[in-house]
């Protein structure tokens, strides 16, 4: 199988995936009807097979501008006439960031979200499209996003990572190196918890300016176990009564959680107190890759910071250095 064949399986897996969540669609379709009025001009940002963009017309909406950069938007617009819906949609095979519309739109749709919510550009692009695109005072699904941080245990996904270490007796340890300073997507269980999920960053996305993130969470060990990494995930307002929530707690959606592991694991006890810092930023302005990076501390005893501290107070990592030299920078 060619490049192309094993792109286009892909594509077609992953959608499946998306079309099959039920929680997904849902809380999408609900979210649609509610906020799309008779006569709308809406704007499904990131399109991809369109069924955004029908549920907004079944809604009421007058007109979509379907917006997709990728190959799928082609098979979206044979399926809109399958279903003769073709005159009121417009579809632009574009970045959304290169689109210049005729009029401004009532409604902005848009999911662009992955496993920590934010990691497909998703700010950078809703920033654009609601300051170019959307009327002022425009509708928004999603409205808000509110991300969480919880330390694991999860020894079954170290134990699939150590495998790089020896393939067939050569050292693929760097494979590993680089998997220890990235996002990868698990499923996570409450019991792999080591401390109560915090918040690491709530987002109104009427509102937020700047793509850039950077914050650090502080938590206290609830019990003895073997700190693997962090999982994250989000809770989503799609209009003023639906929410999706990707928490280990809730029902499975095809998100599942996001995992960043810590190169090496560390052992902790009830009275370990543990933060990580991490940083958010757009790859570059039309991608939809987001560079998430992070540093991990195990800090001694109870010494849980009350608030994060001031760029000149000595770090709470322990390290010496001031908080702008070390995890704040």
């Amino acid at each position: 199988m060619n490049n192309k064949g094993r792109k286009a399986l892909t594509l077609f897996d992953d959608y499946y995936e998306m079309l099959s969540d039920s929680v997904r669609m849902k809380a999408y379709r609900k979210a649609i009807f509610e906020t799309v009025k008779k006569g709308d001009i809406v704007i499904d940002m990131g399109a991809g097979l369109g069924i955004l963009t029908f549920f907004a017309l079944a809604a009421g909406a007058s007109k979509v501008y379907a917006i997709e950069m990728r190959d799928s938007i082609h098979l979206a617009r044979r399926i809109a006439e399958k279903n003769g819906l073709s005159s009121k949609i417009v579809f632009l095979n574009e970045n959304s960031r290169n689109v210049t519309l005729p009029e401004k739109a009532d409604v902005l749709i848009s999911e662009t979200l992955g496993s920590f919510a934010i990691e497909e550009n998703t700010i950078e692009y809703t920033i654009d499209a609601r300051e170019r695109l959307l009327k002022e005072g425009g509708r928004m699904i999603p409205e808000k996003l509110k991300m969480f941080l919880a330390p694991v245990e999860v020894p079954h996904i170290r134990k699939k990572m150590e495998r790089w270490k020896d393939v067939y007796g050569v050292d693929f340890s760097p494979a590993l190196d680089d998997m220890t300073r990235k996002m990868l997507v698990e499923e996570i269980r409450t019991e792999d918890f080591l401390a109560e999920p915090d918040v690491y960053m709530e987002i109104d996305l009427s509102t937020i300016t700047t793509p850039s993130i950077a914050e650090t969470v502080v938590f206290k060990a609830l019990r003895a176990g073997t700190l693997h990494g962090f999982s994250g995930w989000f809770a989503a307002t799609l209009s003023p009564s639906v929410t999706i929530d990707t928490s280990p707690r809730s029902p499975k959606t095809h998100w599942a959680q996001a995992f960043f592991p810590v190169k090496e694991p560390v052992n902790v006890n009830p009275s370990s107190i543990m933060a990580i810092n991490m940083r958010t930023r757009a790859k570059e302005a039309e991608g939809d890759d987001t560079i998430i990076s992070y540093d991990f501390m195990l800090l001694p005893g109870d010494n849980k910071p009350t608030s994060k501290p001031g760029r000149n107070d000595p770090c709470h990592c322990g390290s010496g250095k001031k908080y702008k030299k070390c995890c704040g920078a």
